[in-house]
C-alpha cells in the first residue's frame, strides 16, 4: 500500500504546489478530492484517470472538485472508464453543470457513477461533517489495515473520536491565524497538531497549507512531534 500526495497547496497553490488531492493505491485505488491539477499529478505519479475505482470529494469548492470536468473529459474520451462518486449533497448537479460549462458533450453519468455517501463500500468507511462555508465531509477509511482521516476544509474540531488512533490523520492547515480561521472555516497548523495531539493519532500530515518557515514547522511539531509537511508528489509507505 502506498499513498500519494497529489496536491498539497491552498486554493492559491502556495509555493507552485497542486491544490489537494490524495491517492490511496492498496487493495483499491481511492481517489481523496478532486483539483484542477489532478490529471496532472495522477499522470506525473504513474497513474491514468480510469486506474481509480473511488472518488470521494469533500466539498463543492473549486480547489476541491474543479477536476471533475477534466476527470471526466478523460474517461470519455481517453481513457475509457467509469469512477463511483461521492460527496456532499448536490454533487451530481455540480458535476453536470461544470462539465456542460467546459465542454457540453456527453453526459457526466456515463463516466461518473455518482452516488450519496453511506456505508456501502467495499471498505471500512466512515464520515462526518465539518465547519467550513460550504458543506464539507471528512471520511475514515480503512483500507490493507490502516486507518486514514482526511479533513477536506474545516475550523478546528474535537475528532478525538472519529479518528482515534488513526494511522495518518491528513488535516488541513489553510491560515496562519487563528481568527482568520475561525472567520473562513479553516485551521491552523498549531490548531491541528492539537487535533492530533488529543485523538493519539500515529501520524499528522498537514496538507491544504501555505508557505511555512522552519520556525512555524518547529512550533508545530513542539505541539505533534510525529507532524509531516509533504510537497506534491510524494509518497507514504504506511
Amino acid at each position: 500500500m502506498k499513498i500519494i500526495l497529489l496536491g498539497t497547496g491552498d486554493a492559491f497553490s502556495s509555493d507552485g504546489r497542486a491544490s489537494m488531492a490524495i491517492l490511496i493505491d492498496g487493495e483499491y485505488k481511492i481517489l481523496l478530492d478532486c483539483s484542477p491539477q489532478v490529471i496532472h499529478s495522477l499522470r506525473r505519479s504513474g497513474y491514468a484517470p480510469n486506474q481509480v475505482q473511488y472518488l470521494f470529494v469533500t466539498h463543492l469548492h473549486g480547489d476541491h472538485a474543479g477536476g471533475l470536468p477534466l476527470l471526466t473529459l478523460n474517461l470519455m474520451h481517453r481513457e475509457k472508464g467509469k469512477i463511483q462518486v461521492s460527496g456532499p449533497p448536490g454533487l451530481a448537479q455540480f458535476a453536470d453543470t461544470v462539465y456542460s460549462s467546459f465542454y457540453g458533450i456527453g453526459s457526466v453519468s456515463d463516466v461518473l457513477e455518482i452516488r450519496p455517501l453511506s456505508n456501502d463500500y467495499p471498505f471500512d468507511f466512515a464520515f462526518m461533517e465539518g465547519v467550513h462555508a460550504r458543506q464539507n465531509y471528512m471520511y475514515k477509511i480503512v483500507v490493507d489495515g490502516k486507518k486514514i482521516v482526511y479533513t477536506g476544509d474545516t475550523s478546528k474540531m474535537d475528532l478525538n473520536e472519529f479518528a482515534y488512533r488513526a494511522d495518518y490523520l491528513f488535516h488541513e492547515a489553510a491560515e496562519l491565524d487563528e481568527e482568520r480561521a475561525k472567520k473562513y472555516g479553516h485551521t491552523t497548523p498549531e490548531q491541528a497538531a492539537e487535533v492530533a495531539r488529543e485523538a493519539d493519532v500515529r501520524n499528522l500530515v498537514l496538507v491544504h497549507r501555505p508557505a511555512l518557515t522552519n520556525q512555524q514547522m518547529s512550533r508545530v511539531r513542539d505541539v505533534f512531534p510525529n507532524t509531516l509537511f509533504p510537497d506534491d508528489l510524494d509518497v507514504l509507505n504506511p
